[in-house]
């Protein structure tokens, strides 16, 4: 996978003790890796995978992170609605914090050509009308095309 700008981490950075109490205040338990976790998240500037995530925490930690471990912690984040997970048309599982500023249903860009796959936060999705006795439980729309790194970089056939 490539990179672009828009991967790169944001200039926003959390502190510890800041994660910790985020962690805290949704009454959950807290362990250094649910709050290195959390944090690379919550730093991120678009969804990311699972070894995306790792290589980002065995790059701040210096240390291998248990691959297992790191999935439930991204897994348990997503059940208690501090994250949420997308899939595009790659089948890959990406991650991104739920932010407060953003709707919880949004749509998600998948750049077919370089595989990257960021939020539309300013594009709200509307729940569509349900039959009786229905209930929307999560919604998911993946906009897939390319972004405008690859589509500068294309070369004429």
């Amino acid at each position: 996978m490539k990179n672009h700008a828009h991967d790169t981490p944001s200039p926003t950075t959390h502190s510890d003790a800041e994660v910790t109490q985020l962690l805290r205040d949704a009454g959950q338990r807290v362990t250094k890796l649910r709050v290195a976790v959390y944090r690379t998240l919550l730093e991120a500037k678009q969804p990311l995978s699972h070894p995306e995530v790792q290589h980002r925490l065995e790059s701040n930690i210096a240390s291998p992170v248990d691959r297992v471990s790191l999935y439930r912690n991204l897994e348990w984040l997503v059940d208690i609605g501090l994250a949420h997970r997308i899939t595009a048309d790659d089948r890959v599982w990406r991650f991104s914090a739920r932010r407060l500023e953003q709707s919880n249903q949004h749509p998600h860009f998948h750049c077919v050509s370089c595989g990257q796959v960021f939020c539309l936060p300013e594009s709200p999705v509307s729940t569509p009308t349900l039959p009786k006795d229905y209930s929307v439980i999560e919604m998911e729309l993946v906009v897939n095309g390319v972004c405008a790194h690859c589509g500068k970089n294309k070369t004429p056939h």
